[in-house]
């Protein structure tokens, strides 16, 4: 699986001598990401202190320069996400992938207690559809869908409008049913994608990545049919 291939990871790049390796609270940090490879800085500090409030507690200003200073070390690369702060988790050596597995069965509903806490409340009833929200749901649409081209280019040879549809549709399908139905469906059958579609829905909430599948499988039809 893609995931592993992050989670366990290779030797990062030697940059003039040996990687300098990571603070234990640094790893504690490391660990907060759990399976996912990219992760907003908000989502990071609320999983970092359901993980370690036993170990450590800190503003977010002191974790924030905790992040830099692994940032430094070649660790994390910062990124943007339509104006909200993020991190990439970048390849790193085995012996320190094996540190950041989590340490207790319960760590791992740490991590989701605390991505629960940053993400959108579920709206119940009508959904307010604003043209501010079409137009970010267009466009966080538009980074799903070239992510998945570029996946299929690279696994099937070609762009495929009518596979970027089914796709759609079926994502779609899925996130209906359930979030865990949806990764499920992204695990096996478009993996390339996975980073992308977690992050919005960890960032955005079901809600908004539900729209944001129906108007970009609506788009795709529109100039594939």
């Amino acid at each position: 699986m893609i995931i592993e291939q992050y989670y366990r990871g290779i030797t990062l790049p030697e940059r003039g001598g040996e990687t300098e390796r990571p603070t234990p609270l640094e790893l504690d940090i490391m660990r907060s990401f759990g399976w996912a490879i990219i992760e907003t800085e908000d989502a990071l500090y609320q999983r970092y202190l359901n993980l370690s409030a036993s170990r450590s507690l800190m503003l977010q200003e002191e974790f924030r320069s905790h992040l830099k200073a692994l940032e430094a070390k070649g660790y994390l690369a910062p990124m943007d996400f339509h104006g909200k702060r993020a991190y990439r988790r970048l390849l790193i050596s085995s012996d320190v992938g094996k540190e950041i597995l989590p340490k207790e069965p319960l760590d791992e509903m740490r991590l989701v207690l605390g991505s629960r806490k940053v993400q959108p409340k579920r709206i119940h009833g009508t959904t307010q559809i604003t043209s501010e929200l079409i137009k970010e749901s267009e466009n966080v649409g538009k980074e799903i869908q070239m992510a998945l081209e570029r996946w299929l280019l690279k696994e099937v040879g070609r762009i495929s409008k009518g596979m970027l549809h089914a796709h759609m549709v079926n994502m779609q399908a899925a996130l209906e049913e359930s979030e865990e139905a949806l990764f499920e469906y992204v695990r096996k059958e478009v993996p390339g994608i996975l980073a992308e579609v977690g992050l919005a829905l960890r960032t955005y909430g079901q809600d908004f990545l539900l729209l944001t599948l129906r108007l970009t499988e609506a788009n795709v039809k529109k100039y594939s049919f």
